[in-house]
This record gives structure tokens, sequence and C-alpha cells, in this order.
């Protein structure tokens, strides 16, 4: 097709072959790695574009400098110095994210990026139709993404133009242009609904016509069969903490028994939840130490009791060695090992047997202990530091719920003067 612009070289997954391959117009060259080595496939692509592509690393003229070159330099900043695991896989999802970005931007040029791409980006990402893309023979991505996943990644553009530019210093920097900020979800539990997630969460199953919890004909209650219950302990535990500490799910999944400076853990003599280790770099998300809500203490308690035996049967069965215990406080139920990632299956199962809609998330668990607190009237500058965000944000996301909300601005207008 005359006018017909190619497509850069890319990473594609041969489900065939079960490897990553780099497709380059109507070549394929096997990269030989698997699917869960992405950094592996990244380091193959990034040589075969070495040896077809001039390097214009160093380039301070926008136009001559390669949108691909700016997200290497990146990706190598960015890569961890230490073999920490939560650095690996976070920069595992930025090589993922990067990737996407060398797809549509690789073969432009950084002067290229106007707001008009910017745009054509979002379109790609999210499958809309284009008629820039179309004439540029751009095809649709495999699989569409929301318009906030898009802005994610060109928040990743951005700052790989920012970080090339504060060590090479560009003539002029581009402006990256972003789709509107969608406000997040603000989804939060009754404390009906609270009940009836751990109800579900320790096998009950909620009878929605009848708004009461399922029996049987001979009036006992139902519940799960007993390999569902045992396979959704680490989500009650988590429901629970999160439930009382308005933790991050990641941060629940890392959190330990005993004191650590890798880890979040909780201190059970001085009730203190410590949301960061102290080796643990500071992030935007805030993990403040706080202290362990009374509500959680008897859990805790009885949690700790129940890990230290199992320490003990699974020493013997050979599972843990010499003096090991279980570390994690959600936890797996066959090892005691650390959750190997996000509460998917078992969260959808909890959530239809508690009769909730899917837009109850994992992250509803945080805001609905900001907003319980804001409904018993805490403190705002109390409860904005046990929830580790800023007053701002708390005014902003959950004021509305306290019962002085405005009051004094509302009653003005009864006052005679």
């Amino acid at each position: 097709m005359p006018g017909r612009k190619a497509k850069p070289p890319r990473l594609w997954f041969r489900e065939d072959a079960g490897y990553w391959i780099i497709l380059d117009r109507k070549r394929q060259i096997g990269t030989g790695c698997l699917r869960e080595d992405t950094e592996g496939a990244a380091r193959a692509l990034e040589a075969y574009l070495g040896e077809r592509h001039t390097p214009t690393l160093g380039a301070t003229d926008p136009r001559f400098l390669a949108i691909a070159d700016v997200l290497t330099y990146y990706e190598s900043a960015k890569t961890p110095k230490s073999q920490d695991p939560r650095a690996l896989r976070e920069h595992d999802l930025l090589l993922i994210r990067l990737l996407d970005l060398n797809l549509f931007f690789g073969d432009r040029k950084v002067a290229d990026i106007k707001g008009q791409l910017c745009r054509d980006f979002v379109d790609w990402s999210t499958g809309a139709p284009n008629d820039n893309n179309s004439k540029a023979g751009i095809a649709a991505r495999d699989g569409s993404v929301s318009d906030q996943t898009a802005r994610r990644r060109l928040e990743d553009l951005r700052a790989a133009v920012n970080a090339y530019h504060g060590e090479h210093t560009l003539n002029v920097l581009p402006r990256i242009t972003l789709p509107p900020k969608t406000d997040g979800r603000q989804r939060w539990l009754t404390r009906n609904e609270a009940a009836r997630l751990l109800g579900a969460a320790i096998g009950f199953v909620w009878d929605g016509a009848r708004s009461t919890w399922r029996r049987q004909p001979d009036g006992r209650l139902t519940r799960r069969v007993r390999w569902i219950i045992r396979r959704r302990i680490p989500a009650a535990r988590f429901i629970l903490v999160g439930l009382y500490s308005a933790r991050r799910e990641e941060t629940i999944r890392r959190t330990q028994w005993l004191p650590t400076t890798t880890h979040p853990w909780m201190n059970l003599d001085a009730w203190i939840y410590h949301g960061r280790g102290a080796a643990e770099a500071r992030t935007k998300k805030r993990r403040p130490p706080a202290k362990i809500a009374n509500r959680l203490r008897p859990h805790l308690t009885r949690w700790r009791r129940i890990d230290q035996l199992r320490s003990a049967e699974l020493r013997a069965a050979g599972i843990l060695r010499g003096g090991e215990e279980i570390a994690f406080v959600v936890n797996r139920t066959h090892d005691g090992g650390p959750l190997s990632g996000k509460i998917r299956s078992a969260w959808e199962g909890i959530l239809q047997d508690a009769g909730l809609s899917d837009d109850v998330v994992r992250h509803s668990l945080r805001h609905t202990a900001a907003t319980w607190l804001m409904q018993k009237g805490t403190d705002r500058w109390q409860a904005a530091g046990w929830l580790g965000m800023t007053l701002e944000q708390l005014e902003d996301g959950y004021g509305h719920h306290h019962p002085d909300f405005q009051e004094e601005a509302a009653g003005a207008f009864g006052r005679r003067s």
C-alpha cells in the first residue's frame, strides 16, 4: 500500500512456540525467552535494535533524539541496584509499560511529541478509531486498555524524557499531553456489607432475596465445603486487617510478625503497625507507623498463636527447616509462605457469596476504614496521620462523611445579626 508506514520492530509472544519473538516487517526473530522472562526478551529486542539502529544517546536536539533511546536510557537508569524482590517486580512492570510505549513511539523522534500524537497514542491504546493512526498504517493495539492506563503510560514517557533531560539538557523540552484524570473509586462498605464480606470469607452464603444468611431445610446455616473455607482463610485475614488498619493490599500481603528492616511488621507488644521497614525506600504512598485498632488486636493475638502452632507442625513435616517460623501475617495455608500474588479468585467467590457486586475491590477496605473514621467524628489530624494521608487528601476524599462537615457554614444563615 503506497505511503503505508512500516511498524517498528516489536516483541510478540508466540503461543504455539511458547516464547517471545521479535516481529520486524515480515520477519520473525526468535528470542528463546519464555513468557515470564520479559526482561530477557527486552534485552533481545534492545540488542536487535542496536544492530540496525544508530544510537542517538547523548543528543540534545530533540529533532535527532530517538524516543526509543530515551526509553532505553530510562529503563537502564531505573534498573534496581539490589536483588530486592519487590524492586525487581516493580522494574518488571515498568519494563512492560515501556515496551508498550516503544510499540507506538519507538521509531519517532522526541521532537515529534505533540499534543495530537499523545492523543493518537490514547486512541491506539483504547482501541478507538483514529484517522491519523490509520493513515500512518498503525494497526489497532492487541487488547485495548482504559484511558487511565494509557495516561499511566504517558506519565512514564514524561518521566523518561525528564530523566534524560536532567542528564543531557535538551534544547527544547516537549510537553506530554495527558488525558483527563478521573476520580478514583470511592466505594466503601456499610457495616452490614462488611459483615457479609467477612461471613462469606469464612464460608457462609448470603440470601439476597430474604436479606439474611442462607439456611438449609433443617434450619442450619448453609456453609461452603471445607476446602473452599480453607482456601479463603488468607482472604479472611486480609479483610480484617484491611478494614481495621486501612493499609493497602501490597502492604498487608508483605506484613510480617517479627521486627524486620525489609518488610512492614506488627509490634504486638506496643500495638504498633509499622507500615514500612527501616531499610525500605520512602515513596509517595505513605506507610507511617500507626496504632493497631482495638478491634483488630484480639484477632492478631489469636492468629499469632495459631501460626506458632502451625510452624511447629510444618517443621515436623519438613516444610520449614531448623527454627523457621511462619513469617507473614497473611500466609498460604499449606506451607505458611507469603501469598504469591494478589488475592483474585478467592475474592471473586467471596463477593458472590456475600451478595456484593464487583465494584467492591480490595482497595475498598481502605476507603471503608477512612469513611468509618470520619462518620465517627474522629479528629481529622489524628485520622490523617493514622491513614497515612495529608489533611487535604482526607478532606477532599472523605471529609463530607464527618458529622461536623461545613456545619458552621450551613448554620451561619440561621443567625440573626
